[in-house]
């Protein structure tokens, strides 16, 4: 079994924390049964001003792991081993180098089953760059210790543990006095003394690793159904705010113990970090400031981390066989909110999920199969590790049927908790639900890469039939495609097994006027070109960008530098882009350059904007779309329009988390951001009777 490393998991938003109590012995021995499980008794010491942390940690190590790890950061003081015997560092720790860094290996199979080690770390990481968006993942925070904040990510390898074991944690943390800390688990302890504050965390179940933020938070906390506490740690004090969060983490908690189980922790926080992040930790969420004040994210990405409280927190990720758990994520949460809202919004978040894929997924270079994915740093490892796992869980759903496919999820949620889980756990468990054979979903959906496309050939509508040939490329593909073939009594879909890359079809359909292949986008497939309109995510999707601008400003160089994050991005004034760059941005394009690329319903003279009949001043708003380039066929123009120099430099950042629309209006305040679509073409796989 190879267990995934713990880190705060992003996407929108993510995982990482655990616990430990007297009760652990029992309340954790089905994972101590899976997976080695290490008891930590923690003091941390934190000086704001010096940046630093003094740790003791008292742990108890099962037999059978050879060695720990503790990040490279730290200074490692001293060792007591058994009976109390002084280890010297030198000879019992050792620095090694891996696909994750620099650690300090220690030696444990010659310490025995107990240790007490005091070690200390110095961190203070810049975090006012910090980028956090759907399409951009800026440079991660491991550790930062200071005045503005704490943050101490399991990704730091703050405390000793091995990647083949589970932990469970008793933590003391000493803060100043105004800094309230937050960490999974419950809170046991919450002391003032003089000039500082003593708070004691515990938690009963093992994890796979320990973040922990201070800070100074106003605290609220709430007592919910069952007796789970909800708290909020907020920078300031917001009461709209706060009873909106309430509110959710209520309504979230009642809709997922009935789709999946029982909540498996005693608290739910909601916690502001102080720069930008997205992260689903065990018992918590950590979301930046901004994003925590946006609208709509209590009823979007805020329920997608507390569902990572059942998949990813409490049934961990055995990535043997890839990350699985965001792909499920999005699927029990994003997609399953847009289900409630309509079948309409449904099937546009299945469409966009496609669209990722094909503009992310464009070079083979950047493709790999779910079996490898592991987590998201790019587009295209989010079209994969996130889309393409959410349309596998979905033709999953509809192959075995819905009330088989959630009686699996609480099989694996039950036989899982607190224990590894992989794909073969879920493919066996949707096979046992549905009596059906799954066999050859693991080939050709976890272990290839790519995609089947798809084509619709020599369609003949006769009377009381209609006949079409369905072409897949090759290597094929066993599909279940929905055809829907329509008349004057409605529409009918036809759900076909496809083996082959040629397949012919007859169907009985009387007075038959029309056919589509896969309208509603079910099947995780390729797109072609003609069913996806422009949008600013083509752009976004490429390294080969190119700008030009039709004036001297140099807050347009500044744009360019923030789109590409580089210091060096292809840059020119006199409005040519050139042929080899994958897709072009103009910038404030003169009239003459812009003329042809309007489409239809847009226009642009001086300050004024009319879009689909709405008049907009360019002095109020900013405004970019998206087209196709007419002179260079697939290649997606951006086209960025500000008056204002400040606003201008700051509108890549703003612009990158909305990559699924074609067009933007952009107030210049905080006002709502107004975005559309412009129709796609008319689909190759579609046809209608002459």
């Amino acid at each position: 079994m190879k267990f995934m490393p713990h880190r705060p998991r992003a996407a929108e938003f993510l995982i990482a924390l655990l616990a430990w109590t007297m009760l652990a012995a029992t309340e954790g021995a089905a994972a101590a049964e899976s997976l080695p499980v290490i008891a930590h008794r923690v003091t941390l010491e934190f000086d704001v001003a010096a940046h630093s942390v003094q740790v003791l940690d008292e742990m108890d190590v099962p037999p059978g792991l050879a060695y720990l790890r503790l990040g490279d950061g730290f200074n490692l003081e001293s060792i007591m081993g058994t009976d109390m015997a002084m280890l010297d560092p030198q000879v019992v720790v050792h620095p090694e180098e891996d696909e994750n860094g620099p650690y300090q290996r220690l030696d444990s199979s010659a310490m025995g089953g107990f240790l007490l080690l005091k070690y200390s770390g110095t961190f203070h990481q810049p975090t006012d760059d910090v980028v956090f968006s759907r399409e951009t993942v800026g440079a991660e925070i491991t550790a930062t210790i200071g005045p503005e904040g704490i943050y101490m990510s399991s990704g730091s390898e703050w405390l000793a543990g091995n990647p083949e074991s589970l932990a469970t944690f008793d933590v003391t943390v000493t803060t100043p006095l105004e800094f309230e800390p937050v960490t999974q688990g419950r809170r046991l302890d919450h002391t003032p003394a003089g000039d500082v504050l003593h708070t004691r965390w515990q938690a009963v179940h093992p994890s796979d690793g320990l973040n922990l933020i201070a800070n100074r938070f106003v605290v609220h906390e709430l007592e919910l159904a069952g007796g789970i506490v909800c708290y909020t740690y907020f920078l300031d004090d917001d009461p709209t705010l706060r009873a909106t969060y309430e509110e959710r983490t209520a309504a979230y908690l009642e809709m997922y113990a009935k789709m999946i189980g029982p909540y498996p922790y005693a608290k739910f926080a909601t916690v502001e970090n102080w720069f930008p992040t997205g992260y689903g930790m065990p018992s918590y969420t950590l979301l930046g400031g901004q994003v925590l004040r946006l609208p709509f994210i209590p009823y979007t990405s805020f329920g997608h981390e507390i569902c990572h409280n059942w998949w990813g927190n409490s049934v961990f990720v055995d990535s043997s066989e890839g990350n699985w758990c965001e792909g499920l994520t999005v699927y029990c949460a994003d997609y399953h909110y847009k289900e409630l809202e309509s079948a309409a919004a449904a099937r546009e978040y299945r469409r966009n999920l496609l669209k990722d894929y094909a503009g992310y997924v464009q070079d083979p270079d950047k493709d790999f199969p779910l079996s490898e994915f592991m987590s998201r740093h790019s587009g295209a490892t989010r079209a994969i590790g996130y889309g393409k796992s959410m349309m596998v869980f979905h033709m999953i759903d509809r192959l075995v049927g819905h009330d088989a496919f959630l009686a699996a999820l609480r099989t694996v949620a039950a036989e899982h908790q607190y224990l590894p889980a992989s794909w073969g756990d879920f493919l066996t468990a949707f096979g046992a639900a549905g009596g059906q054979d799954l066999a050859s979903f693991r080939p050709q959906w976890l272990e290839r890469t790519g995609a089947p496309s798809l084509a619709l050939e020599d369609v003949a509508f006769a009377d009381d039939q209609v006949s079409f040939t369905l072409r897949q490329s090759e290597p094929t593909y066993i599909l279940d495609v929905p055809v829907v073939v329509g008349g004057p009594a409605g529409d009918q879909e036809h759900v076909l097994r496809v083996t082959d890359a040629v397949t012919p079809f007859v169907l009985k359909a009387s007075g038959a006027t029309r056919i589509s292949v896969d309208p509603d986008c079910h099947l995780f497939r390729r797109l072609d070109p003609a069913e996806i309109e422009p949008t600013l995510r083509q752009v976004f999707a490429h390294d080969d960008v190119a700008f030009t601008t039709g004036e001297a400003n140099p807050a347009a160089r500044e744009f360019a530098e923030a789109f590409t994050e580089t210091d060096d991005p292809v840059f020119s004034t006199d409005e040519t882009l050139p042929a080899a760059a994958g897709a072009g941005v103009m910038i404030n394009p003169s009239a003459a350059a812009a003329k042809r690329l309007l489409p239809e319903g847009l226009y642009v003279s001086g300050a004024t904007v009319v879009l689909d009949g709405k008049r907009y001043d360019l002095g109020q708003v900013d405004l970019a779309f998206a087209v196709a380039d007419p002179d260079q066929p697939g290649r997606t123009l951006l086209l960025v329009y500000s008056r204002s120099p400040r606003r201008l430099a700051g509108l890549a950042n703003r612009l990158s988390h909305y990559g699924k629309y074609s067009w933007l209006v952009l107030p210049s305040g905080r006002g709502k951001v107004e975005r559309g679509n412009w129709p796609a073409g008319a689909s190759p796989l579609a046809a209608q009777r002459p």
